[in-house]
């Protein structure tokens, strides 16, 4: 090390280091400065120690230094004793002058020595250890002691060493983080930011205590030594051990219709995903509600491709810190839902030999079954968790009954769905048929029952017989509003029939007489067009009739029936015609044949049509026909 050279100039004292840092002092009454400039070495005979005295004085380790007496010196000629300790330890005393008798302490030779001519105390290779405060006395003959400090602190090279901690355990005992050599002062940071005041830390020198840890105090803890010759910083990751928590397990589906915090649809893709905060992560165990079944998936997420009914229940997810030696269990109740199908189906019916009514609602094809109610009927409303449901309602019933509309609410772990029914006693209840025919003019007649009525209980007569489709001849539709009379035939399957349509409400019904196809009125005109006529005609109420064929021949021919010739066949429905092609001077007679299937019904009467400007139409009537 280079030696240090001091020197004394008007009043202060001033040390080189050979080209180092420079200790100077102004003032000997106590107004001292340091500073670290660089002065060139001066050649003295004698090397001296730098002459300090800063309050507190900043050396650093392997320097060495002269502590000066601060304060004026009496003469050379007068006896004078110095007396120097550290803290309360005496290093070194004797006589300063006029004869230098001065003896430092055995043990602290020959770091320790005294300058003979000022009184210095110099200290060579500065060690932690040499921090203190220095006090020197000075006893003069005569005169009274004068006493002075000075405090020394001695700080080594900012090297800092900062063991990483070992990770605790939340809420655990405490755990301590050092920062060592401390040689200054030292903060610390958390993360980067300045450590703030929390009752939990406690700071001693370079030692950092964290007292019952919690995860939050997770992070990089970064210290740093701070002293007049520079700073240090060590850094120390601490990881907080903890969990793992109660698990969370969610359910998600790939089918969009499933609700999956509530249920998943049959034959979707299920996900169970598990996750428990921890740290370390925590190991994942499944199983179904089954503690001892280690034959599970070790993962965060179950996977269940095309769930069916049969997978429905709980499901247990068991997370383990090895770490902490902790592991927690939670289940979820897994529910597979199948879908009803459609919307639920209303009906009400007779029950109790006609005495009653049975209101039923039905939503098939769901799992779990649905919650249906009714909402409508008198009473209190009755409602159940099954796929059919059923309240019956006997008479006399309440006015307002019928016509009123009964509701059926239908509630499904996937879905809602409603469905109505209106109870209504027969009312407008008519009778009408229509024919039909075939190729071979096989005729079938087809009646029908028209009303409002729910429910209904029908009934058919003919000639007030009871009706009953035992044969081939009669067919009933399932609701029995349609009657079909398969090959009808004239006369036989002529005459009155009639319809009782009856509930527990009210009753009523309809009749109609079936008669042989004829033409009960017709007439005949000139149609719109030049050589064109015009005919319109009615039928009897009840004539079955399949087709109606238009006949004429001219008034010049013979009246022989093999002479008539069928210019049109209409269908049953028509009631009017046009015929073109006609010459416009030549009379014509026309008459019509109605026909049910292959039989010939009661042709009409025979009409002529004059040329223009004629006013007569003669009619001939079927005697005159067949005179003429």
């Amino acid at each position: 090390m280079t030696p240090l050279i001091a020197f004394l100039k008007k009043g202060g004292y001033y040390g080189s280091t050979g080209g180092r840092k420079t200790y100077k002092i102004y003032d000997i009454n106590n107004a001292f400065s340091l500073s670290l400039c660089s002065f060139p070495t001066l050649p003295f005979s004698v090397p001296l120690l730098p002459a300090v005295l800063s309050s507190p004085l900043a050396v650093r380790v392997g320097d060495s230094v002269s502590l000066p007496i601060p304060f004026p010196l009496p003469s050379f000629q007068i006896q004078t004793t110095i007396i120097w300790r550290r803290n309360t330890t005496i290093l070194a005393m004797g006589s300063l002058h006029p004869n230098f008798t001065v003896v430092v302490a055995p043990s602290f030779h020959p770091q320790f020595s005294v300058d003979p001519l000022r009184g210095n105390l110099n200290i060579t290779a500065m060690t932690p250890s040499n921090s203190g405060i220095y006090t020197v006395e000075i006893f003069t003959l005569g005169s009274s002691a004068q006493k002075e400090n000075i405090t020394v602190q001695v700080y080594g090279e900012c090297q800092v060493y900062a063991p990483l901690a070992i990770g605790p355990t939340e809420d655990g005992s405490s755990v301590a983080l050092n920062c060592t050599p401390v040689h200054g002062s030292v903060s610390w940071t958390k993360n980067g930011q300045r450590l703030g005041e929390n009752p939990r830390y406690l700071h001693s020198a370079g030692y950092l205590q964290i007292r019952s840890p919690q995860r939050m105090d997770t992070g990089v803890y970064r210290c740093t030594i701070s002293n007049p010759f520079g700073n240090g910083t060590g850094t120390s990751n601490l990881t907080v051990n903890y969990g793992p928590e109660t698990p969370t397990i969610t359910i998600s589906s790939s089918d969009q219709d499933s609700d999956a915090g509530s249920f998943v649809l049959v034959n979707s893709t299920v996900n169970l995903t598990c996750l428990a905060p921890s740290e370390p992560q925590a190991k994942i165990y499944w199983n179904v509600a089954d503690s001892e079944d280690l034959g599970v998936p070790s993962l965060p997420i179950l996977y269940l491709p095309r769930v069916q009914l049969n997978q429905a229940g709980p499901y247990s997810c068991l997370a383990i810190n090895q770490r902490t030696q902790k592991h927690v269990r939670n289940t979820v109740n897994l529910k597979v839902a199948q879908q009803p199908s459609g919307l639920p189906h209303c009906s009400v019916t007779s029950a109790d030999n006609g005495t009653a009514l049975l209101f039923t609602c039905s939503w098939p094809g769901g799992f779990p079954a649905p919650h249906l109610r009714f909402q409508g009927l008198p009473g209190p409303s009755k409602e159940a968790s099954d796929s059919t449901l059923q309240q019956l309602l006997a008479s006399p019933f309440l006015d307002g009954l019928s016509g009123k509309n009964i509701t059926c609410l239908g509630r499904h772990l996937t879905r809602e769905g409603n469905c109505s029914m209106v109870p209504e006693a027969p009312s407008g209840v008519l009778l009408s048929f229509q024919t039909d025919s075939n190729a071979n003019g096989s005729v079938a007649v087809e009646l029908q029952c028209q009303g409002t009525f729910n429910p209904v209980e029908i009934k058919w007569f003919w000639d007030e017989q009871p009706l009953l489709s035992t044969s081939d001849h009669y067919q009933l539709s399932p609701d029995r509003t349609h009657l079909i009379i398969w090959n009808f035939t004239v006369p036989e399957d002529l005459g009155d029939y009639k319809v009782t349509c009856s509930n527990p409400l009210g009753s009523q019904q309809s009749s109609l007489t079936l008669v042989g196809p004829s033409i009960s009125n017709w007439t005949l005109s000139h149609g719109p067009y030049p050589g064109s006529a015009y005919l319109n005609w009615t039928v009897p109420k009840g004539s079955v009739v399949t087709s109606f064929w238009i006949q004429m021949h001219s008034v010049k021919q013979s009246r022989s029936g093999e002479e008539w010739e069928t210019v049109e066949v209409l269908a049953a429905a028509n009631r009017s015609t046009t015929l073109l092609g006609l010459q416009p001077q030549t009379p014509y007679s026309f008459r019509i044949v109605p026909y049910l299937g292959s039989q010939t019904g009661n042709t009409s009467h025979v009409q002529v049509l004059q040329p223009p400007g004629v006013l007569i139409l003669k009619t001939i009537s079927m005697a005159e026909e067949n005179v003429l």
